[in-house]
């Protein structure tokens, strides 16, 4: 074992916690008595993963309310996206990331239910899958896009969605919905959710989350 960077675990009490250059990661996400966390190399290419009140991410019809409640660090930081009174999409999405056309990524999201349970995980270029953030179920999958929910406890739910983009470009979306495929409607202008520690790694599935604070950070 060697790892020459710090890196995020979840601890006994399922919060995720960062751990210093070289120390060995003790695991309890899948493991009640803990298990040895070893991981490939990767990089988070969202360079703001907590701060969405940056202009990095553009708000479309949607309010941000910064640190509302306790994010699954057990810090209280995590933001608020709430829909505006207009039709249309209620969104939120990054500035524009660069990809390598023809390989593998996987964009993943910490997401909690407020007063809407429905939310749809995307890219622009790829599409992407709509989740229940109450209930922890997979709903609607678009073409192409392999989807995946885990139970962080404590309402929390890390929603990912796997692909093979054709462009040199892309951005990543979370866009509130009403039901399973909504993807437009008439917003109330009070009903949102909560969001947490967006991740976009290369890679064919999600690794543990690796926070960002103005640049690309890469977990050795």
């Amino acid at each position: 074992f060697t790892r020459a960077s710090s890196a995020t675990v979840v601890n006994k009490d399922g919060l995720i916690e960062t751990v210093g250059s070289g120390e060995p990661r003790i695991d309890f996400s899948n493991d009640a008595k803990g298990a040895l966390l070893l991981e490939p190399t990767r990089s988070n290419l969202i360079t703001y993963s907590e701060a969405f009140d940056n202009a990095y991410w553009v708000k479309a019809s949607v309010s941000l309310s910064l640190n509302q409640i306790i994010a699954p660090n057990g810090v209280l930081d995590a933001d608020k996206i709430t829909e505006s009174s207009a039709n249309g999409e209620q969104q939120i999405y990054s500035n524009v990331i660069t990809t390598t056309p023809s390989s593998d990524y996987v964009y993943s999201i910490f997401i909690k239910k407020g007063e809407r349970s429905w939310v749809k995980v995307m890219t622009a270029n790829n599409s992407g899958a709509n989740f229940n953030v109450e209930d922890g179920v997979i709903g609607i999958v678009d073409s192409g896009i392999t989807a995946n929910i885990e139970n962080y406890g404590n309402g929390w739910f890390k929603c990912s969605v796997s692909f093979n983009t054709s462009a040199s470009a892309d951005r990543v979306y979370v866009r509130i919905s009403t039901s399973n495929g909504t993807t437009s409607y008439q917003g109330d202008g009070t009903s949102g959710l909560y969001i947490f520690g967006a991740q976009l790694e290369q890679g064919s599935y999600a690794t543990s989350y690796i926070p960002t604070q103005g640049s690309a950070v890469t977990r050795v």
